[in-house]
C-alpha cells in the first residue's frame, strides 16, 4: 500500500533531521502534553527512531480550575504510550504557578531532571512553524530587538524542535492518515490574549486576504533570523565569557552605544532563559545602569539585578 504524501514528508523531515544532527543512537525524551503537535512528533519518532531510545514524559501542571482535563489528558498519553510500546514518565508541578511563564519553566526544570535521572540525551518537543510565527511576531510588538528573531532552533542546549518547518495544518493532516486523535486543552486559548488575538484573527484574516501569505512570512522572519545569527558583530555576550556565573563586566558595558548596550542585557536575559521583557524594560534597566553609584540592587522584568563596580548579575 502506497503511503500518502502527509506520512512521507513528516517521517522524511524528521528522519532527515535526526540523520543531519547524527542522533541515530541518542535516547530521546518527548514532551508529550496529548496535543496535535506532540502526537504527531511521538508517531514520527516512533517511525523513524529506535523505539528502546524513546521515552514519554506528561507533565501535570497541578490541581487548579483545569485539573480534571489534566487528569484525563495523563490517561490519554499514558494509554498512547502503551500502544505505541513506549516508556511513560508521569510527572508533577511541585507547585502550582502564576503565569505561563512560570508553568513553561517549572515544566522544562521537570524534563531536566528526568532526562539527567534516566540517562536520555535530548528532549522533544513538538514546537511547530505556527508556534515559531506567533513568537516572532510577538517580540516584534514588544520591541525585543533583533535577538528576539532567533526565537527556538531545531537543536540546541538540549532540545529537539523537529516540526519548526511543519504548519499546525500538516500536523492535523498527519494524524487523521494515522488515525490517531489527539486531546487539545481547552484553556489553550485564553492563556495569552496577543497570542490569541494573532493566532484566530490577524493571521487567519491576512491567510484570507492573501493566500499562502502567512507561510511567505514565516519564511521571511526565519531569513532574517538567520542573518542575524551569522552577522560577526551579532554575538556581543560571547565578549564576556563568564556571563554564566559572573554575570556581564560593567567595563565592557560602558564601552558600547546605548543601542549596543541594549542588545547585551537583552542577549544576556535570553541567555537565562528570559522571555517575558520587553523593550522598555531595557531601557528602563539602562537607566538604572547610567548611574554613577557603584553598587546598585534593582527589579526589572521580573528580575533581581545586582550592580557593582566590576559586575551587572541577574540573581538566580
Amino acid at each position: 500500500m502506497k503511503l500518502s504524501k502527509a506520512k512521507q514528508d513528516l517521517d522524511h523531515h524528521v528522519w532527515k533531521l535526526i540523520k543531519l544532527h547524527s542522533l541515530q543512537d541518542k535516547k530521546i525524551l518527548v514532551a508529550l502534553s496529548g496535543g496535535t503537535d506532540s502526537v504527531a512528533l511521538l508517531r514520527s519518532l516512533t517511525k523513524v527512531h529506535k523505539k528502546n531510545l524513546l521515552g514519554v514524559c506528561y507533565f501535570h501542571h497541578g490541581e487548579d480550575s483545569n485539573q480534571e482535563y489534566r487528569k484525563e489528558a495523563q490517561e490519554f498519553c499514558e494509554k498512547l504510550c502503551k500502544k505505541l510500546e513506549i516508556d511513560f514518565y508521569p510527572l508533577r508541578a511541585s507547585q502550582m504557578a502564576k503565569s505561563e511563564a512560570e508553568y513553561r519553566e517549572l515544566r522544562y526544570e521537570a524534563l531536566d531532571r528526568l532526562k539527567k535521572e534516566e540517562g536520555f540525551e535530548l528532549v522533544a518537543t513538538g514546537h511547530h512553524r505556527d508556534d515559531l510565527l506567533e513568537t516572532r511576531l510577538i517580540r516584534l510588538i514588544r520591541g525585543t530587538g533583533a535577538q528576539g528573531f532567533a526565537a527556538m532552533h531545531i537543536l540546541r542546549d538540549g532540545l529537539f524542535r523537529p516540526l519548526l518547518e511543519i504548519s499546525k495544518k500538516e500536523l492535523k493532516k498527519y494524524l487523521r492518515e494515522e488515525r490517531l486523535r489527539s486531546f487539545e486543552d481547552p484553556t489553550n486559548k485564553g492563556l495569552d490574549p496577543l497570542r490569541n488575538w494573532l493566532r484566530e484573527e490577524w493571521l487567519k484574516s491576512l491567510e484570507r486576504r492573501s493566500r499562502g501569505s502567512t507561510a511567505a512570512l514565516a519564511r521571511s522572519l526565519e531569513t532574517i533570523a538567520q542573518e542575524i545569527e551569522n552577522r560577526p558583530w551579532g554575538d556581543l555576550l560571547g565578549q564576556n565569557e563568564a556571563y554564566k556565573t559572573q554575570g556581564l563586566r560593567r567595563s565592557f558595558y560602558l564601552t558600547l552605544s546605548p543601542f549596543e548596550q541594549k542588545r547585551l542585557l537583552a542577549q544576556y536575559l535570553f541567555s537565562l532563559g528570559k522571555r517575558d521583557f520587553s523593550q522598555s524594560h531595557l531601557e528602563e534597566i539602562q537607566k538604572r545602569l547610567d548611574k554613577s553609584q557603584k553598587v546598585i540592587t534593582f527589579k526589572v522584568a521580573g528580575c533581581q539585578w545586582e550592580v557593582n563596580a566590576e559586575q551587572i548579575k541577574v540573581q538566580s
